[in-house]
């Protein structure tokens, strides 16, 4: 066996920072797949990521050549072969595609029966013809949105590739992958215009590139001096930093050469702009990291630090650079809030009829008339909810969205409207619903915090899928542009880790009934609605680790209220020995299967004669009385326990009582006697899916 060490690195344009991560992990794997169904043994793979290049580095691979064996599958013996054992013309057939005379096949015996074979001994392609055309197919293969094309060429990727690297030890592989010819020229960082790096033996790198130009490869690695360097700086000032990591990961995707770097902004910002608006334009628009005090208050410092992507020797003209464009961003921000604020935040609200929500979906003015109208009948069965501050948050929900502040920046409508709304002396409550409605934005986002903030929440959304389907934007299995299935997801997770009893079916109902749309069938798109909901709540469960079996027993029972079906799932879950319940409605199921007939009318009482019977039936009675309450109460764990008391006397039942009796009527009765049973556990789930 002869070992080597292969690099691949493919030079790129900028590539884009947030699926960095993304594009390095498909290539690694790919390629790992792509070694094993072509045998090739290695001992480890390395993969580095920077916004300009995707590097594979396999250690002690398997360079030898090799012999592979294909078999080529014939027909089965018996089909090849007739009762004296001559030849049949399948068989005759299939030798001569192969080109073999038929004493040359093999037999082949396996569980599944005996068939001929040919073996086929073929010599692999050297590694250094292969491995050019697998790295290509890799290429073709990462499949992600918004490839392009560049120049002439007629091959995408996510952004154009303008240099390839191909080293087995010391040796170049020269090939043309993706029309460009491959060398051992890695280049440099994009503001260095020193002599180019020849790398001399793959075993080199990444070193070479941090040894020439402070280039870290390894994302983990510049991810974690990073983080190191910005702590130590914060440390100079008395200040911390919250962990951000999302902007660390950004920023990590966004450097090849990082350096952190300290500098400055006004005092006078902090007084005036609000704390989560200024970290906003901080972190979320300039990509740097906000500094606060190390004391309890963790109030944000006149600091922050920004990751340069330069070694300059001139690090205080940096600086100064980074804060003069600070500096702007933070005085537009400034000038927005100033012109906002001369405006009472519920002055805002006639200026919503000029603006539409969706086309034939009216305009947010309508869309707000709409959130009042749902949030009030959500709350109607709710005394503990202040009415006037649940009218007040709906009325004022959407009007930051004609704010400066918003119009410049989107992604702080509610945080943009809950602070004008305390400024305004609104109540607390309100200004938090505000903010929260939109919670939670993304899988796995809190949820809001006041009783008002997740009505008002559930609301918004509900009312926007109620119009998207209305309109046939439904989302398919690649497309969901309007965030539908998040916005489903977001109404259950509230739904049911906050314990609130809505019934699906009559929100929809309503929700579809205020828009009052014409020519529209409420009834169908009700439908489409519920379905909808019902796939969302098997991946929510799913992706929590509950079976599926569990899941699907009580989906199928077209159960609207979310926090009924919770409380379910959970009870047959969370149940030990479930297995004995499971048995006793299979063993009901499969006598009444084979029994399919239609059965009508009710039991006759009188027709029931054994003690068995007498004595099942007294406990069914029993039963229902005991779990009358805990069916409103939905205690469905309890039910499963009294449920369990059932099985002695329905085993009991089943051994000393004929149900296929010759009487005709008394058989009738006894598989009646069955549907009562069956019904029972029908109340908690179809149990037939777990069997």
């Amino acid at each position: 066996m002869i070992k080597k060490t292969f690099l691949i690195e493919i030079g790129t344009e900028e590539l884009p920072s947030k699926i960095l991560k993304d594009i390095i992990l498909i290539f690694y794997k790919n390629f790992i797949d792509e070694l094993n169904s072509n045998n090739i043994l290695y001992k480890k793979i390395n993969y580095f990521s920077t916004p300009r290049r995707l590097a594979l580095q396999i250690i002690e691979l398997d360079t030898s050549e090799k012999i592979n064996e294909k078999i080529k599958k014939g027909p089965a013996i018996k089909n090849a072969f007739d009762k004296n054992g001559n030849p049949t013309q399948a068989a005759y057939y299939w030798a001569k595609n192969c080109k073999i005379n038929l004493n040359q096949a093999q037999r082949l015996k396996t569980e599944k029966g005996e068939w001929i074979i040919h073996r086929i001994q073929e010599k692999q392609e050297k590694i250094e013809l292969l491995i050019p055309k697998i790295i290509e197919k890799i290429l073709k293969k990462i499949n992600i949105k918004n490839t392009m094309r560049w120049e002439t060429n007629n091959l995408r990727f996510i952004r154009p590739i303008r240099n390839i690297v191909m080293l087995l030890d010391d040796k170049v592989i020269k090939s043309i992958v993706f029309n460009l010819h491959s060398s051992n020229l890695l280049y440099h960082h994009i503001s260095c215009k020193e002599e180019k790096i020849y790398i001399k033996d793959a075993i080199e790198y990444p070193s070479i590139l941090f040894k020439k130009n402070k280039i870290i490869a390894n994302y983990e690695t510049r991810k974690e001096k990073i983080k190191n360097e910005v702590k130590k700086i914060a440390k100079k000032v008395n200040g911390i930093i919250k962990t951000n990591l999302f902007l660390l990961e950004e920023i990590t995707s966004l450097v090849e050469s990082p350096k952190a770097l300290l500098a400055t902004f006004q005092n006078y910002y902090i007084d005036y702009i609000p704390e989560k608006i200024l970290i906003h334009t901080i972190e979320k628009q300039q990509k740097c990291f906000a500094i606060y005090s190390s004391s309890l208050e963790k109030k944000i410092l006149p600091y922050f630090i920004f990751i340069s992507n330069i070694n300059s020797k001139k690090n205080k003209e940096v600086v100064l650079g980074n804060e003069k464009v600070m500096h702007a961003r933070l005085s537009d921000t400034m000038f927005f809030l100033k012109k906002d604020r001369k405006i009472k935040l519920e002055n805002y609200l006639p200026y919503l009829k000029k603006v539409s929500f969706y086309n034939n979906l009216g305009t947010l003015y309508e869309k707000t008339l709409r959130l009042k109208f749902l949030i009030e009948w959500m709350s109607s069965s709710n005394d503990k909810i202040n009415k006037n501050d649940l009218i007040r948050s709906a009325i004022l929900s959407k009007c930051d969205l004609i704010t400066q502040m918003v119009g410049e920046f989107p992604e702080l409508q509610g945080i943009i409207g809950m602070y004008y709304a305390l400024e305004n002396k609104e109540n607390k409550e309100v200004a938090i619903a505000i903010k929260e409605q939109y919670l939670p934005s993304f899988s796995g986002d809190k949820l809001p915090s006041t009783p008002i903030g997740c009505l008002l929440s559930i609301s918004d959304k509900i009312d926007t899928l109620s119009g998207m389907f209305s309109i046939g934007e439904i989302p398919d299995p690649e497309k969901d542009p309007f965030g539908l299935r998040r916005a489903a997801l977001g109404i259950l997770r509230i739904i049911i880790v906050k314990k609130i009893p809505i019934d699906l079916k009559k929100l929809i109902q309503i929700s579809l009934e205020s828009y009052n749309l014409k020519k529209i069938d409420n009834s169908i798109i009700s439908k489409k609605i519920i379905t909808f909901f019902t796939s969302r709540l098997s991946f929510f469960y799913e992706k929590q680790g509950y079976n599926i079996k569990f899941i699907k027993a009580v989906l199928s029972c077209k159960l609207t209220e979310p926090l009924d079906i919770d409380k379910r799932i959970n009870a047959i879950s969370n149940l030990e020995n479930i297995k004995s319940i499971i048995l006793t409605s299979k063993r009901i199921d499969n006598i009444l299967k084979k029994n399919n007939q239609i059965i009508s009318n009710k039991m006759n009482i009188e027709l029931i004669k054994q003690i068995e019977e007498k004595n099942l039936l007294e406990k069914i009675k029993n039963f229902n009385n005991k779990t009358k309450k805990l069916f409103i109460e939905k205690k469905y764990e309890e039910i499963l326990l009294e449920i369990k008391k059932l099985e002695k006397p329905i085993d009991n039942f089943f051994d000393k009582v004929q149900i296929n009796h010759s009487n005709i009527e008394m058989k009738k009765n006894r598989l009646l006697f069955l549907i009562k049973i069956q019904k029972i556990f029908l109340k908690i789930a179809n149990f037939s899916y777990l069997y």
